[in-house]
C-alpha cells in the first residue's frame, strides 16, 4: 500500500485527483440536502392530511386530495409557511371515543345543510315586511341566499322616521289582516315546512298560526331549517300585559328579591284592587304610569292618592291598561332622560343561548311625561360609554353595561320555563318527544332605562324591532347599527366553523361524575350528557367563534354568577309549576329521570346543564388568555366540585373580585380587594347598621368607627381636595348609598371644599319598589385653609415677595412659570409701599397675579397665606368704605343673572351694604330683595341656567332675562340700573347678544352692564359632574379671552375672575363642581362682632365645626326664642372679586 501511494504521488494523475476532490465533495453535499428537503416536503404533506382529518373533513376524499394538491403547489413554488420548515414530524393525535362522537355529530350538522338550496322564504304582514325586509334581504343575499317574498307582495321602498315612545311602542299589538295574508299565501301548494332553509316571519305575533307556520308543522322541520320566531315569546315577554305578569312572578324568586328586573306593575282591570292597596301603602308622592295595551294608546301619569286624579284612576276598574311605577330618578344626559335599545339574539331557549350586539341605540326623550323621542338626537353605545367614562369615572361604563347584560340574561332565564312549556307540544304526533325548538331563533329589542346609580331596568321587550332605514340627519348611525346586527345574525346562524376537537378538550375537564350517553354513562353518574346536549355545546362554540360584533350573554366565561337564580328556577321546574303559579299544561319529565336517562333524545334545560356549561366556557376563556400577562378578568370559579377536577381548577389572583355582578345591585366591578363587600347578614336586626365606613386616602375617623355611632369628624390637610368614599351595609337587604337614597352604592369620588364638608352615607332598604332610608351616618370632614398654619407676621422681618400665576398641577399657561416664584430685588415692606403709590384701577380686568410674603419662596410652609392678595401689575383696586358704598347704591337697582357664583357676589354686596346678612336662600328661580340699604336699594337675582331640568324644560336665556326685568320694574335707562351677568363656564357671546336685543326692546340701552368672567371649576373627577381635562381647561382660557373682548366692544365693564380663580383653584368651597368660592353659613348673634365703617367685614369666632344651613327656604329674621339669626358669606376669593365689582358699580 505504501509503494502504491508513493507511485501515485509521483504520477501525473495526482494533479487531476486534487482538482476533482472539491467537486466531488460539493456533489455529495447537494445530494444529501435534496434528500433532506424531500423528507421535509413529505412531512408537510402528511401534516396537511392529518389537519384535514382532525377537522372532520377526512370523510370527503375529494376535499382531502384538493388540500394536499394545494399544499404540494405551495411547497414546489416555495410559498409554504416558513414556520412549517424543518419542523419534526408529529404523530397524529389519537382520536378518542368522545372526539369521534362529536366529529360525527358535527359532520352531520354541517354537511346536511350543503345538500339544501339556500332559500329564505318571507311570510307575514305586508306592513311589517315593507318596513323591515330590506335590511334582512341585504344581509341574507350577502351570504349567498335567495330571498323569496310572498306572492303579490310589492315593496313601497319608503323611508320613514318613527317617534315611538318607551311606554307605548307602536311595534306591537297590531292585529293581523288575515285576508291580506291569506291572499299573499294562496299560491303556496307545497307543505308549509318545505322548500326553504330559513323562514323569515315578519309579523307582530309569534307567527305560530296561518300567518307563518302552524304549531304542528314545527315537528316536521329538519336539522338545517331555521325560523326567526320563538313560539310563546309574545305571551311571555313581548306583550305589555304578559311582560308584567312574567316580571311579577319573577319577583317571588328569592335570588331576585333585590334585582329589580323591571318596574313594579299591574294589569288592569283584573289587578285593580291589588294596585290600589300597594299605591296607598307607598304614599302620596309616588307617581304611576297608566299605559294602554294597544299601540298608540294613551299614556297618563296619575297619583291615586291625589284628589285631582281619583276620578281618572277609577275609570280603570273597567278599562284595560298596564300600570307601571313611574321611574323617578333616571340617569340624565345633559339634563335629559334617555333609554337604550339593545339588540339581543336568542339562538336557543332551553338551554339558553343568547348574544347582545356591541352597538345599540340611545334615544333622548323630551321629558318623562310624554316620553317622546327627541328628533335627530340619537346616540349609539360607544358615545354613551364615552360619556359615562368622562362624567362618572372610568369604571362607570363597565358597570352600567355589565349590569345591563346581567339584567337581560336574568329576564331570559326567567322566561325559559314558560316558553319551553309552550312549544314542547309542537310535535308530529302525541307519542313523539317534546319539541325543543332547535330550529328557532329571534332577534329581540330590549328597551332599558338606567337610574342615577347606573342600575338598569327593562321597560319593554320587542319581538319585531324596527329595522327600517331612517331618513333623518342622524340616521346613518342608526342604519349602520341595524344593518350590522342583521349581518352578524346571519353569520352566527350559518357558521361552518369546525369546533369538535375544541369541545372535546373542554369536556375532558369535567369530573368523572359526568358521563356521556352511548360512551360511558353509568347509574352512579350525577349527569349524563345526551346527543342533544352535545349538539348544544357544539352549536354554542361554533356560534361564539363566528359572533362578529355580538358579545356572548349566555353561555359566557362568567355565567357562574347566575347559579343562585338557576337553582331557584330548577326548584320551581322540579315541581312542574310555571312562573305564573299555575300548573303547566305540558308536563315535563321528572328531573331525576332526565338526568339518569340513557336515551339520546333527552334534552336538559339551562339549570340542569349550567355547571357543565360554566366549566367548558371557563376552559375556553383560560385557553384564550393563557399567554396574557394579566388574568384578572378570568371570572368567578365554580363551587360545584363534582364538575371540575381539583387539579385542573384555575384559581384567580389574590385580591381579585368578579367583574360581572352576581346580583346587579351589588355594584362592583373593581379589582382592589378592599372594595369587596364582606359577608352580609340575613338577620333583620342588622338592617339599620353599617359594618364599615371607609375613605381613600385612609383617614382616621373620630371616634373610631362603631356601628352604633352615626356622627364622625375628620380633619384633612389643604392639599386633600378629593377622597374616595364607600361603606357596606350589614344586612343583605340593604345598601350603603352616598348622599341620597338613589345615590352611588359603589366607591365614589367626593370633592372636599375648604372648611366643613358633610358626607352622608344612607343605609337603604332595597327590598321595596321604592328605596327606604332607615339610617344615616354623617362624616364631617374639615379641610384646612392654607392660612391656618401661618406664623405670626413680623413687620421687622425682611420677607421675600412671592408671586403665584398658576399651580404646577393645573398648568394652563404653558409659557408662564408655575408655583411660587420670587419677585427679586424687593422686600415685602418695599412692595407694599410701591403698591400704595400706584393709581386706582379704572377697569375690573387689569392683568395681575397673586402676591404674598414668605421667608423663602421655595418653602411654601414659610408663607403667610392670610396676607395673599390679587395685585394688578400697574394699578390697585381701592376698597370702598361702607358709608360711601351706601351713598353710591342709594336709588340703584342691581340685577344679577347667572349661576351660584353670581349669587355669591350678590350676598356679599348685601352684607357689605347692610353690615349684616339677616336673610338668604339658595334660590334657583327669581328673587327680589327690597330690604337693602334701608330700603333705598333693590337687589334681584335670576338663576340661569337650570341644569337639573330636562333641556326642553329649561327657560331660555331670553325668557329668564325678560322675567327678571319684569320683576324689577320700573327701571331707569341710566346707571341707576345695573345688570350683572356671569357664570362658571356656560356664558357665551350668544348670551351677550340676547342681552343687547332685550335691552333695545325695553329701551334700556343706557344702563350699567357688568360681566363677570368665567371661573375655575369642574377639575375633579366626581360622579355626576363632567370633568375637564387639562387641554379643555386651556381651551377655556381662549374662550374667556374671546368673551372678554366681545363684552368690552359692547360697552361692558368686565370683572376678570378666571385667572384669579385658576391660580387658587384648590380654594373652592363645598360642592361637586369645585367651582364655588363662597359659602353662606349661620352664626349665632353672640359670636358676631360689631361692624365698622371699614370695608373689612366682621369675623365670627370659629366653632369646632361650622353649622351649614341648606337654606332651601327663606329664613325668618328671628330665630328660636326671638334671637335674631345672622349669616356670613365665607370665601376670601369671592370677597376679592366682589370688591372689584363694587368699585366698578360706583367708580365709573
Amino acid at each position: 500500500m505504501h509503494r502504491i501511494l508513493r507511485r501515485f504521488c509521483h504520477s501525473p494523475l495526482r494533479n487531476v485527483f486534487f482538482m476533482l476532490l472539491p467537486l466531488a465533495t460539493v456533489y455529495f453535499y447537494l445530494m444529501y440536502s435534496m434528500d433532506a428537503e424531500a423528507q421535509d416536503k413529505q412531512a408537510a404533506l402528511e401534516k396537511v392530511a392529518m389537519v384535514t382529518v382532525k377537522n372532520g373533513r377526512g370523510v370527503d376524499s375529494s376535499l382531502k386530495d384538493e388540500m394536499i394538491a394545494a399544499a404540494q403547489r405551495n411547497i414546489l413554488e416555495g410559498t409554504e409557511v416558513e414556520g412549517n420548515k424543518h419542523q419534526p414530524t408529529k404523530k397524529p393525535k389519537e382520536m378518542t371515543a368522545l372526539l369521534k362522537k362529536l366529529t360525527e355529530i358535527e359532520a352531520k350538522i354541517l354537511h346536511q345543510s350543503e345538500k339544501v338550496e339556500s332559500i329564505v322564504q318571507v311570510k307575514g304582514q305586508p306592513n311589517v315586511i315593507d318596513r323591515d325586509l330590506l335590511v334582512y334581504e341585504q344581509a341574507f343575499r350577502k351570504h349567498g341566499f335567495t330571498v323569496k317574498t310572498p306572492a303579490g307582495y310589492k315593496s313601497t321602498g319608503r323611508l320613514v322616521e318613527t317617534n315611538d315612545t318607551v311606554y307605548s311602542n307602536t311595534e306591537d299589538d297590531v292585529e293581523e289582516d288575515e285576508g291580506q295574508v291569506q291572499q299573499m299565501q294562496s299560491s303556496t301548494k307545497t307543505a308549509e315546512w318545505e322548500g326553504w332553509m330559513v323562514l323569515l316571519c315578519m309579523t307582530f305575533t309569534d307567527g305560530d298560526s296561518s300567518t307563518c307556520l302552524g304549531p304542528s308543522s314545527y315537528g316536521h322541520l329538519t336539522q338545517h331549517q331555521k325560523v326567526n320566531r320563538i313560539p310563546g315569546i309574545r305571551n311571555t315577554l313581548w306583550r305589555k300585559d304578559s311582560f308584567c305578569h312574567t316580571m311579577a312572578a319573577a319577583r317571588r324568586l328569592p335570588s331576585l328579591r333585590k334585582s329589580q328586573l323591571s318596574l313594579l306593575c299591574w294589569v288592569l282591570p283584573e289587578q285593580y284592587e291589588q294596585f290600589l292597596s300597594v299605591a296607598d301603602a307607598l304614599g302620596s308622592e309616588i307617581k304611576w304610569v297608566f299605559k294602554s295595551p294597544n299601540p298608540g294608546g294613551t299614556i297618563q301619569i296619575l297619583q291615586p292618592t291625589k284628589e285631582r286624579d281619583v276620578s281618572r284612576v277609577r275609570l280603570y276598574q273597567t278599562k284595560k291598561a298596564v300600570v307601571q311605577q313611574y321611574f323617578a330618578n333616571p340617569l340624565l344626559i345633559f339634563g335629559m332622560p334617555f333609554n337604550v335599545r339593545a339588540y339581543v339574539l336568542v339562538t336557543s331557549v332551553s338551554p339558553l343561548r343568547a348574544f347582545i350586539h356591541s352597538e345599540g341605540l340611545v334615544h333622548y326623550r323630551l321629558d318623562q311625561r310624554s316620553f317622546k323621542k327627541v328628533p335627530n338626537r340619537t346616540w349609539y353605545f360607544a358615545q354613551l360609554k364615552q360619556y359615562l367614562k368622562h362624567n362618572h369615572g372610568p369604571e362607570a361604563a363597565t358597570i352600567a353595561f355589565k349590569n345591563m347584560e346581567s339584567i337581560i340574561v336574568q329576564t331570559l332565564l326567567v322566561a325559559e320555563s314558560t316558553l319551553a312549556a309552550h312549544f314542547s307540544g309542537f310535535k308530529k304526533s302525541p307519542v313523539d318527544d317534546p319539541y325543543r325548538c332547535k330550529n328557532c331563533f329571534q332577534l329581540l329589542g330590549f328597551d332599558l332605562i338606567f337610574n342615577a346609580s347606573l342600575h338598569p331596568i327593562v321597560v319593554e321587550v320587542n319581538g319585531q324591532p324596527h329595522m327600517q332605514a331612517s331618513s333623518s340627519d342622524d340616521g346613518w348611525a342608526s342604519n349602520t347599527i341595524k344593518q350590522n346586527a342583521i349581518d352578524d345574525t346571519v353569520g352566527i346562524l350559518f357558521s361552518k366553523t369546525s369546533v369538535a376537537e375544541e369541545v372535546s378538550e373542554a369536556l375532558e375537564q369535567l369530573d368523572s361524575n359526568i358521563g356521556v350517553v352511548g360512551l360511558n354513562c353509568q347509574p352512579s353518574h350525577q349527569l349524563c350528557l345526551t346527543r342533544q346536549d352535545l349538539e348544544y355545546l357544539l352549536d354554542s362554540r361554533r356560534e361564539a367563534a363566528s359572533k362578529g360584533s355580538f358579545q356572548q350573554l349566555y353561555p359566557s366565561y362568567d355565567c357562574a354568577k347566575y347559579s343562585l337564580l338557576l337553582r331557584d328556577l330548577r326548584r320551581v321546574g322540579s315541581m312542574n309549576w310555571n312562573l305564573a303559579g299555575r300548573q303547566s299544561e305540558v308536563q315535563l319529565p321528572a328531573m331525576q329521570n332526565m338526568q339518569l336517562s340513557s336515551s339520546d333524545a333527552v334534552h336538559h334545560n339551562t339549570a340542569e346543564l349550567h355547571p357543565v356549561i360554566s366549566t367548558v366556557e371557563q376552559y375556553y376563556f383560560s385557553k384564550e388568555t393563557e399567554n396574557a400577562d394579566d388574568l384578572e378578568d378570568i371570572g368567578p370559579v365554580i363551587n360545584d366540585d363534582i364538575y371540575l377536577n381539583q387539579t385542573e381548577r384555575r384559581r384567580p389572583k389574590d385580591g381579585y373580585i368578579a367583574n360581572l355582578i352576581d346580583n346587579v345591585f351589588d355594584d362592583e366591578p373593581v379589582v382592589d380587594v378592599k372594595y369587596r363587600r364582606p359577608q352580609c347578614s340575613e338577620d333583620k336586626g342588622t338592617m339599620p347598621y353599617l359594618v364599615g365606613l371607609y375613605m381613600d386616602p385612609d383617614i382616621n375617623l373620630s371616634p373610631t368607627f362603631d356601628a352604633i355611632v352615626t356622627n364622625y369628624h375628620v380633619t384633612v390637610p389643604y392639599d386633600t381636595v378629593l377622597i374616595k368614599v364607600w361603606a357596606f351595609a350589614a344586612s343583605c337587604d340593604c345598601e350603603a348609598r352616598l348622599d341620597d337614597k338613589y345615590g352611588s352604592s359603589r366607591p365614589a369620588n367626593y370633592s372636599l371644599g375648604i372648611g366643613e364638608n358633610r358626607v352622608s352615607m344612607h343605609v337603604v332598604d332595597v327590598t321595596h319598589s321604592e328605596p327606604w332610608v332607615i339610617n344615616t351616618y354623617t362624616v364631617h370632614v374639615y379641610r384646612k385653609k392654607l392660612s391656618e398654619d401661618d406664623g405670626i407676621f413680623s413687620p421687622e422681618m425682611q420677607y421675600q415677595v412671592c408671586s403665584l400665576i398658576q399651580e404646577c398641577d393645573l398648568r394652563v399657561f404653558p409659557k408662564e412659570p408655575c408655583g411660587l416664584n420670587l419677585v427679586s430685588g424687593i422686600t415685602w415692606n418695599q412692595f407694599q409701599s410701591a403698591v400704595a403709590k400706584l393709581p386706582p384701577c379704572h377697569s375690573g380686568d387689569a392683568p395681575g397675579h397673586w402676591v404674598l410674603p414668605c421667608s423663602d419662596c421655595e418653602r411654601r410652609s414659610t408663607c403667610l397665606w392670610k396676607l395673599a392678595d390679587w395685585y394688578p401689575h400697574k394699578c390697585r383696586h381701592v376698597k370702598m368704605p361702607r358709608q360711601n358704598l351706601r351713598q353710591c347704591l342709594a336709588s340703584k337697582k342691581v340685577l344679577f343673572i347667572g349661576d351660584s357664583t353670581n349669587r355669591g357676589m350678590m350676598y356679599y354686596l348685601m352684607e357689605q351694604v347692610n353690615g349684616t346678612l339677616m336673610q338668604w336662600d339658595k334660590t334657583h328661580n327669581i328673587k327680589v330683595y327690597t330690604n337693602v340699604n334701608n330700603n333705598q336699594t333693590l337687589v334681584s337675582f335670576a338663576y340661569y341656567p337650570q341644569f337639573w331640568l330636562p333641556a326642553n324644560q329649561r327657560p331660555v336665556f331670553d325668557k329668564a332675562l325678560y322675567q327678571l326685568l319684569r320683576k324689577t320694574l320700573p327701571l331707569e335707562n341710566n346707571t341707576n340700573t345695573v345688570l350683572i351677568v356671569g357664570g362658571v363656564h356656560w356664558l357665551a357671546t350668544h348670551h351677550l347678544n340676547v342681552i343687547q336685543q332685550s335691552l333695545q326692546r325695553e329701551g334700556l340701552t343706557g344702563i350699567k352692564k357688568v360681566m363677570k368672567g368665567l371661573g375655575a371649576g369642574f377639575h375633579q373627577p366626581v360622579d355626576g359632574v363632567h370633568c375637564l381635562s387639562l387641554k379643555e381647561q386651556s381651551k377655556l382660557l381662549l374662550h374667556n379671552a374671546g368673551l372678554h373682548d366681545y363684552a368690552v366692544s359692547l360697552g361692558y365693564d368686565v370683572i376678570e375672575t378666571l385667572n384669579m380663580t385658576m391660580a387658587r383653584y384648590k380654594d373652592f368651597l363645598q360642592g361637586k363642581c369645585a367651582c364655588h368660592f363662597h359659602k353662606v353659613r349661620e352664626v349665632s348673634a353672640g359670636n358676631v362682632k360689631p361692624s365698622t365703617e371699614t370695608p373689612e367685614f366682621y369675623v365670627a369666632e370659629k366653632p369646632a365645626f361650622y353649622h351649614i344651613d341648606d337654606g332651601l327656604d327663606e329664613e325668618d329674621e328671628d330665630g328660636e326664642n326671638g334671637v335674631p339669626t345672622y349669616y356670613h358669606v365665607d370665601g376670601n376669593i369671592n370677597a376679592l372679586y366682589s370688591e372689584i365689582l363694587l368699585s366698578r358699580i360706583c367708580g365709573g
